[in-house]
């Protein structure tokens, strides 16, 4: 089914896109939360209208991704964790574990934009994680894992 986005979707598209998508997708999910409309020509109209505004959205959700790049590139945060003798943490540093250090930073992020490689962070060292701010846009924070002093 041909759809025109009413609002962003995440993983599908931006508002004022012509997206295609499964019937029942459409039927039961993005027409009752009014995420969308279907493909017509007085919904090209809608859009056409709004686009201005639409615009001016996307900008100001660029300018916001790009300020929060800035505050967080370069970034050090240092997280104090148990270990053992060998570096071996006892637990692991995820990501929502970095979500909430940045948090303490003054800096809030989700933790579903934060990626670890390897998914967690399980000895003491540093690393250096990338935060996604926007579509294909992300920024490196260092995170350093020390043993927590007993």
């Amino acid at each position: 089914m041909k759809i025109i986005l009413l609002k962003d979707v995440e993983n599908l598209g931006d508002e004022g896109e012509v997206k295609t998508v499964a019937d029942g997708y459409a039927r039961n999910y993005l027409l009752p939360r009014g995420f969308a409309t279907v493909f017509s020509k007085a919904g090209l109209n809608l859009i056409e209208q709004r686009q201005a505004k639409i615009e001016a959205r996307r900008e100001e959700k660029r300018q916001a991704a790009l300020s929060l790049k800035e505050q967080l590139q370069g970034l050090l945060v240092t997280i104090a964790m148990p270990a053992g003798d060998n570096g071996k943490l006892f637990g692991a540093v995820t990501n929502g574990v970095v979500a909430d250090h940045l948090a303490q930073a003054g800096v809030t992020v989700d933790k579903r934009t934060i990626g670890i490689h390897g998914n967690a962070i399980k000895l003491v060292g540093s690393y250096e994680v990338k935060v996604r701010v926007l579509d294909r846009e992300f920024a490196t924070v260092k995170v350093e894992v020390k043993a927590l002093e007993a």
